[in-house]
């Protein structure tokens, strides 16, 4: 299964309101449990937050980390899909990827 973004509005909308939260730290992560092979992520990331590298390096540090702590789930063919929204709070200085790493593998059981 391939790892989409989350483009339109509509979709972080819908992921808003019907999503299930859970938050660690400066992080916030809000699931929706969709169709067969349809997983996305997307990121909501303030301009607050510091200049566009920064911000930038936090995004493709949590993608490889999904993609990492997801690998088994989208390798099954019988999941359906999940559609994933991480909204990082503008308080945030440094991402500590094993503290992350291991809050992720515990909230979905992985």
């Amino acid at each position: 299964m391939e790892v989409k973004s989350l483009n339109s509005k509509a979709e972080f909308v819908e992921i808003k309101r019907f999503g299930k939260k859970s938050s660690f730290d400066l992080v916030t992560i809000t699931t929706l449990n969709k169709t067969k092979n349809d997983f996305r992520i997307g990121f909501q990331i303030s301009k607050k937050t510091g200049k566009a590298v920064f911000r930038n390096k936090i995004r493709r540090q949590l993608r490889h980390l999904f993609s990492e702590v997801f690998s088994n789930f989208l390798n099954d063919s019988e999941n359906n899909g999940l559609w994933v929204l991480i909204y990082i709070n503008p308080k945030i200085e440094k991402f500590d990827f094993s503290k992350y790493k291991s809050f992720l593998e515990k909230k979905f059981d992985l």
